[in-house]
């Protein structure tokens, strides 16, 4: 009998085959998943020895000359409702370098889809008829397997010529003479270059771009693939190896030639993988890598007065994959789409805290601006990262961008641009961002934008400006928009801040960091995780992926994200009494904030409001949870001090969060009794109202009997 459940294969009259799987870039990177139906062939492969749910067994497998250890991992995938049975090496560079080496055929062919294409999240397969395996057997112990590969030596034939950038340097003008391209096998100390085995994979009719001093300044088209032979004549004063790989390739100079700023900063909009340009907007360090067809068309609409060969001016864009589908999605549907985006998450190895996501989400639907606060390796980065790429926006895309702030950033070109000596508008990271989610095939999709470490530089001098625009957000046509960011004569059409774009701050607070003015505090959440359990290991035995499977290409539209409503009035007659239990609390922690002059404004107000609101439509978390978050976020961060009337505020806070009223507070702050008491017995009996901000609270009153000195950053 044969059975087939997707990559995997079995036929039962071949003795001892536990399962046949195709190769895909899962087995580059990670390993495999093992279908429901192929589960109990490896039962008996293993001689029926179990393997506990949530727990792995070491497993050896043999091919002709060598032996490799990975794991058998039975994963609970409680939330899917599901267990799960994968083979995974992730941490083993050897066999993986094996696996690449044995599969050559379908790693390049993958590894060349995979740099052309928009998105890395939907499957790139190998064609049928090039397709590679891999066989496991059975041997009379348990997980140890025989491996057989069955392996194409035919390379796999392209729609398209693939692009290649090399890096010359002085070594230009005499590889032009000769008409190649020649790098060494290994360095001096006897070990192989990526940017040097990359020779091995181009071929004929492939396309060469040729960099040095500063420019482009030839295109080739390969003749002959590489092979390997001696340094050329030309090379012998270069100090490398003798033994090298050759191409033999038709040189066209470029003429003008094209200077690399000229074209660097729309190449990093790119983002290819492994590519030729660094983050700086230079060139990377190496001689030959990976280039794609579309840098090919940026360079090419970026030089028009260079005439280009006509081989390169044939090419047609080749589209990898389908664009993925965008759905508009009804309050109902608010709660499923975010458990896929936890999800997600969890499969790519990372936890949070419970209510983080649902947090994260209404903190950016209230206001396109957050802040994510914590200690140094707690996941800030990757939390926005992995929320964006669960809704489709990646870096390869460009609907996901990471900037790094530096701490010499006084103003906001460093973002937007300037003007150079000559006049000419040099577009910032941000600018590139905000035209792209301007327009109008891209108006639907969500643009997140990282600003990691954003207070290493002082945030009012560099983002203030962009804070104040945030806040001429109006109502036009339907759609929110705002007033211009970049002008008309700068880049062609006046650009503001559309309302399909998110900034999303990362900050540390330490000795090296800036803290933050009100004016920034009150336009955005401030979402703090610094308790971390360090021993979660359950999420993380449930969360692994299932490497091979085929994801639905199905993404809500930017709508699921982008704010309802901008001032109290348009959401008041709907959720009018909500919003009157809203304002009386706020009422009463005005009254305590007012006595440091910390209380808040109508713009707090209505930011909480909307953040009950959104709450309350999705049904996402309990009122007393959401609004306990939201004193944390927008309330807690505006204190700080070292005298007796800061103290007497936490405290009224602390009893407001513990009980909901102050009427007593007076006898705490005198010290009659112990506020510290009254938390642990609330604590205990679990009956705290708002218990993150009382936590938060009581920290900050230990700091300031131990320091003098607290505020919600120090704790």
């Amino acid at each position: 009998m044969i059975k087939q459940n997707r990559s995997w294969w079995k036929d039962d009259a071949i003795p001892n085959l536990i399962g046949r799987k195709q190769i895909d870039w899962s087995m580059f990177e990670y390993g495999t998943h093992i279908p429901l139906d192929f589960h109990d062939d490896f039962d008996v492969a293993n001689l029926y020895t179990d393997i506990p749910l949530g727990q792995s067994r070491k497993v050896l497998l043999i091919t002709e000359s060598n032996q490799f250890e990975c794991n058998l991992s039975r994963i609970d995938q409680r939330k899917n409702n599901r267990e799960a049975l994968q083979i995974r090496y992730d941490s083993n560079v050897e066999l993986k370098n094996y696996m690449m080496d044995r599969f050559n055929s379908t790693y390049n062919y993958l590894f060349q889809k995979r740099s052309q294409a928009v998105s890395k999240k939907n499957m790139i397969t190998v064609p049928e008829q090039f397709a590679e395996y891999l066989e496991f057997y059975a041997t009379d112990k348990p997980f140890v397997y025989k491996l057989n590969f069955i392996t194409n030596d035919n390379p796999i034939p392209e729609d398209q010529p693939s692009v290649w950038w090399v890096n010359q340097g002085t070594s230009y003008n005499s590889q032009k003479q000769e008409g190649v391209l020649w790098a060494p096998l290994k360095d001096k100390s006897g070990k192989p270059q990526h940017h040097w085995k990359t020779m091995k994979d181009v071929r004929v009719n492939d396309i060469i771009l040729h960099y040095s001093t500063g420019a482009l300044r030839a295109v080739s088209q390969v003749q002959e693939a590489a092979v390997e032979k001696p340094k050329p004549a030309s090379l012998t004063e270069q100090q490398w190896e003798e033994m090298g790989r050759l191409v033999v390739t038709e040189y066209h100079e470029l003429i003008p030639p094209i200077p690399l700023e000229a074209i660097s900063q729309d190449l990093l909009q790119l983002h290819i993988v492994k590519g030729p340009i660094n983050k700086k907007g230079g060139v990377q360090q190496g001689y030959l890598f990976a280039f794609t067809l579309q840098g090919l068309s940026v360079i090419q609409n970026k030089s028009k007065d260079t005439p280009w060969p006509t081989f390169t001016l044939l090419i047609e864009m080749e589209e990898v994959e389908q664009e993925a589908e965008l759905v508009n999605l009804s309050d109902d549907d608010t709660g499923g789409q975010l458990q896929l985006v936890k999800n997600y998450i969890q499969q790519q190895g990372f936890t949070y805290p419970e209510l983080l996501i649902e947090n994260f989400y209404l903190s950016l639907k209230t206001k396109p601006f957050v802040i994510l606060a914590g200690i140094s390796g707690t996941g800030k980065t990757k939390l926005i990262q992995k929320f964006a790429e669960a809704l489709g926006a990646t870096e390869a895309n460009g609907q996901f961008t990471l900037i790094p702030v530096r701490p010499d950033w006084n103003d906001p070109s460093d973002l937007i641009g300037y003007k150079d000596l000559g006049g000419t508008f040099r577009r910032g990271k941000l600018t590139y961002v905000l035209e792209a989610a301007t327009a109008p095939e891209n108006r639907l999709k969500p643009y997140f934008v990282c600003l990691d470490e954003m207070n290493l530089a002082r945030v009012e001098h560099y983002f203030s400006d962009l804070l104040s625009i945030l806040e001429t957000q109006r109502w036009q046509d339907g759609n929110i928009v705002t007033d211009t960011v970049v002008a008309e004569d700068q880049v062609g059409r006046n650009i503001g801040i559309p309302e399909n774009v998110f900034f999303i701050g990362t900050v540390n607070m330490d000795e090296t960091t800036h803290p933050f003015s009100k004016k920034v505090l009150d336009r955005a959440n401030t979402i703090e995780f610094n308790h971390i359990r360090l021993d979660n290991f359950d999420d993380l035995d449930e969360a692994a992926a299932s490497f091979d499977e085929e994801t639905e290409s199905v993404y809500p539209t930017a709508s699921f994200l982008t704010s309802n409503y901008l001032q109290l009035k348009d959401a008041y007659n709907e959720y009018k009494e909500l919003i009157k239990r809203t304002v009386q609390k706020l009422v009463i922690i005005n009254s305590i904030l007012e006595t440091i002059y910390a209380h808040v404004g109508f713009r707090v107000r209505d930011s909480i409001c909307f953040y009950l609101i959104y709450n309350d439509r999705f049904s996402l978390m309990t009122a007393e949870e959401a609004l306990d978050l939201q004193i944390m976020q927008k309330i807690l961060p505006r204190i700080h001090g070292n005298n007796s009337a800061v103290k007497k505020v936490i405290i009224e806070l602390l009893l407001f969060c513990l009980t909901g009223n102050i009427s007593n507070s007076r006898e705490y702050v005198d010290g009659e009794k112990d506020i510290e008491q009254v938390w642990s017995r609330h604590v205990s009996e679990n009956n705290v109202r708002h218990p993150q901000s009382a936590r938060k609270l009581i920290y900050m009153l230990r700091r300031l009997d131990d320091d003098g000195f607290t505020s919600f950053w120090v704790s």
